[in-house]
């Protein structure tokens, strides 16, 4: 992975990610792995004449289907709940048309066919990504007992810090995801 920039493993951190994502809007840097916040998260920072945001799905393999990452808002009605009909009647709320209009007056929609086409700009870019054919990719990690010592996501992404830097391999970072995989997968809960 020698295309990185070479300060893109120090600043991928709480306190200088900023940076990585400046050197988008300098052209210094091709892409970055990241979400629809990012737009109004850099909207005051210096940017390359004629910088523009782009967004894409993830290039297809031989299967010819493309895939966005995305997470997802949840909301629930537990089932002990002293005042569940009320509870219902604000979810059904949060579909309504009062509700979409304030959602999209803030800059986000709810999972709606054709929402994505009441935002503008930047917004529509990113929203409009699945309306253009990219299939929704969902999920999390599953919830497992403690392992001491294991953490998926120390291996997963830490490690791969590692790998840009040089310090370790693909196959080593392959190897430690999977090690990690293997012992939080017995207590799957």
């Amino acid at each position: 992975l020698s295309y990185a920039a070479p300060t893109t493993v120090a600043n991928a951190n709480n306190e200088n990610y900023l940076k990585n994502q400046q050197l988008i809007l300098e052209n210094k840097a091709l892409f970055m792995p990241n979400g629809t916040w990012v737009p109004d998260e850099m909207k005051d920072a210096v940017r390359a004449d004629g910088f523009e945001w782009g967004f894409m799905a993830l290039p297809a393999g031989e299967s010819g289907d493309r895939y966005s990452y995305t997470f997802f808002e949840q909301v629930w009605i537990p089932k002990g709940a002293k005042n569940a009909d009320i509870a219902k009647d604000f979810i059904a709320y949060l579909y309504s048309d009062d509700a979409i209009e304030n959602f999209t007056q803030a800059g986000a929609i709810q999972p709606v066919k054709g929402l994505s086409k009441k935002l503008d700009g930047e917004k529509k870019l990113y929203y409009s990504i699945y309306d253009n054919g990219a299939k929704a990719v969902m999920g999390q990690f599953a919830t497992t007992a403690p392992v001491e010592g294991v953490s998926i996501s120390t291996a997963m992404f830490d490690t791969v810090n590692s790998v840009l830097s040089g310090d370790k391999t693909v196959d080593e970072w392959r190897a430690r995801v999977k090690e990690a995989s293997d012992k939080l997968r017995a207590t799957l809960k």
